[in-house]
């Protein structure tokens, strides 16, 4: 029985995770001048705007995984480049942070028997936190890393890069299945929690 428990306090927390971390992208780019986050319904922190299934059932079940992209527009951005990467680095940073303060606050906590169920959504919260950041800074769309990548790469390689999408996707998620990429990323989100 608590193991059910253990996994629903576990989707509870991805779907906060995830929503906080497409509101923050939101956010940040909303407030260099993009219209497109809040044309879209995105700028909310309601979880259905950025619930995804098969990221949802991969982050459940291997610790990593995504939530619906908020799509944004450098056409306002006082200087796209630097608006871009201000925009995908946010979320990221922001996750880190919110990862050590929910392991912190956890470390007091856990001793606490009857905070037993509280303590287990805070480790979650912190865990979830570092591992949605440190798979967002995979260079693979639509993770912000390969955004941030884009901003360094020349026009031409850019657009080369975008060919291969669709087979990077596809070769993360079957490396995640086949847990070949998943102890490189725990080493890093141990690291931070």
């Amino acid at each position: 029985m608590d193991i059910i428990i253990y996994y629903l306090i576990n989707a509870v927390t991805i779907i906060i995770v995830t929503t906080l971390f497409e509101f923050i992208k939101a956010s940040v780019s909303t407030l260099q001048g993009d219209t497109l986050p809040k044309n879209q319904g995105k700028l909310t922190l309601n979880p259905v705007k950025s619930f995804e299934p098969i990221g949802f059932l991969l982050f459940l079940f291997t610790g990593y995984g995504w939530a619906n992209p908020t799509e944004t527009s450098s056409r306002n951005y006082k200087d796209r480049k630097i608006g871009t990467i201000i925009t995908y680095t946010a979320p990221i940073l922001i996750s880190v942070i919110l990862a050590i303060v929910f392991k912190a606050i956890t470390n007091m906590v856990q001793d606490t028997i009857i905070l037993g169920y509280l303590s287990t959504a805070l480790y979650y919260l912190a865990r979830n936190f570092a591992a949605i950041a440190v798979f967002n800074i995979l260079p693979v769309y639509p993770m912000c890393g390969s955004w941030i990548l884009r901003c360094f790469l020349s026009p031409n390689s850019a657009i080369k890069y975008g060919q291969y999408e669709k087979p990077l996707q596809i070769a993360v998620i079957f490396f995640i299945l086949l847990g070949w990429i998943t102890p490189i990323l725990n080493y890093v989100v141990n690291i931070i929690v």
